[in-house]
C-alpha cells in the first residue's frame, strides 16, 4: 500500500513540476482516476488470459439461453449437462469459484469449495470482473489516490479525458507517430545542417524505420528519458538539435555520434551512406546507455 501511495505522489509532482515520467499506467486506472466505471471489457487490459477465459464462457452462457428459449423443462436438463467449452463438459473444468491463479481469493464465501457449472455460470461471469477490477484493488487504488492528493487536489486530472491521462504519465504514443517530414520539421539543424541535408534525410528515414524498443533508446540517449513529452519532439523543449560532429582523430565512417543530454543536442557526423548510419548510431545508442563523460 505504502508503495502505491508513494506512486501516486510522485505523478502528481511530475504533473505539476512539468516532469516526464515512464511509467505506463494501465487505461482501466486511468478510468478509475477519473471515477469512471469501470467495465467486463477493462478484463483485457489488465488480465487478459482471465478476459479470454470469460469470453469463452460467455459463448457457453449465450448456448444456455438458446437451449432455454428452445427446449422444454424435461429436455433442458440433459443438454445443459451437455454444454462444454473446446470440447469438455463444464463440471470437468474444476473451475472454483476464485480469482483464476490466486486459489486464496474467492469470488463469495465458500467459492473455494464451489464449481463452476452450466447451473451458477451467470454468477461466475458476474462475480469475476467484479473481484478483479474492484474488490482486489481497491485499497491499492485508494492508496494511490490519497498519494497523488497530498499534492494535488485528485478531481485536477477531470480536465483530462483518460486517453490523455494514460499519455501523460507512460505512452508511447509520441514514438509511434514519426514521419520523415514531421522530424524534419521538429529537429533543428545547425553548425553544418539543413533539413535538406543529405545526411539529415538519411537520419530521420533512419530514426522512422527503427523497432519501438531502438526509438525509446534513442530517445533516452539524446534526452535521459526514453519518452518525449505529449506532442512528440515539436513540443521537447530545448528543441533536438543536429550539428555535425568534426573530428580529425578516425574516419567519418569510423566515428560514432555523441550527445550532450542536459540540451538535447546530438552530434553526428557526416555519414554518407544509410547503412553506415543506422549501425554508427546504433552502436552509440546500445553501447552507450548509462555512460557520462565530460567533453
Amino acid at each position: 500500500l505504502e508503495a502505491f501511495e508513494v506512486m501516486g505522489w510522485v505523478c502528481a509532482k511530475a504533473v505539476m513540476d512539468g516532469r516526464l515520467l515512464d511509467l505506463p499506467l494501465s487505461l482501466p486506472l486511468c478510468r478509475t482516476l477519473l471515477d469512471i466505471p469501470l467495465e467486463h471489457a477493462d478484463l483485457r487490459y489488465v488480465a487478459p488470459k482471465v478476459w479470454e477465459t470469460m469470453e469463452n464462457l460467455q459463448e457457453v452462457l449465450e448456448q444456455k439461453q438458446k437451449l432455454a428459449k428452445e427446449l422444454s423443462n424435461d429436455k433442458l436438463s440433459a443438454a445443459l449437462a451437455s454444454l462444454s467449452l473446446f470440447g469438455v463438459p463444464l463440471s470437468d473444468l474444476a473451475l472454483s469459484f476464485t480469482i483464476p491463479g490466486f486459489d486464496a481469493i474467492p469470488l463469495r464465501e465458500g467459492g473455494e469449495d464451489e464449481t463452476l457449472s452450466a447451473d451458477n455460470i451467470e454468477d461466475y461471469l458476474s462475480l469475476l470482473p467484479q473481484a478483479v477490477l474492484v474488490e482486489a484493488v481497491g485499497p491499492l487504488l485508494a492508496s494511490f489516490r490519497a498519494g497523488f492528493s497530498r499534492v494535488l487536489p485528485i478531481h485536477c486530472l477531470r480536465f483530462f479525458c483518460e486517453e490523455e491521462v494514460l499519455e501523460m504519465f507512460g505512452s508511447d504514443k509520441g514514438l509511434l507517430e514519426w514521419t520523415p517530414e514531421m522530424l524534419l520539421h521538429a529537429f533543428k539543424f545547425e553548425h553544418g545542417y539543413a533539413s535538406n541535408s543529405t545526411t539529415s534525410r538519411l537520419l530521420v528515414d533512419v530514426l522512422c524505420a527503427l523497432p519501438l524498443p531502438t526509438k525509446r533508446k534513442f530517445v533516452s540517449f539524446c534526452t535521459g528519458c526514453p519518452r518525449l513529452p505529449v506532442g512528440g519532439f515539436a513540443s521537447l523543449r530545448p528543441p533536438m538539435t543536429v550539428v555535425r560532429k568534426e573530428s580529425s582523430r578516425a574516419p567519418t565512417e569510423q566515428q560514432l555520434p555523441s550527445v550532450m543530454t542536459c540540451a538535447n543536442y546530438l552530434k553526428l557526423p557526416e555519414y554518407t551512406s544509410k547503412e553506415v548510419l543506422r549501425e554508427r548510431l546504433l552502436v552509440a545508442v546500445y553501447e552507450g546507455d548509462g555512460s557520462f563523460h565530460l567533453s
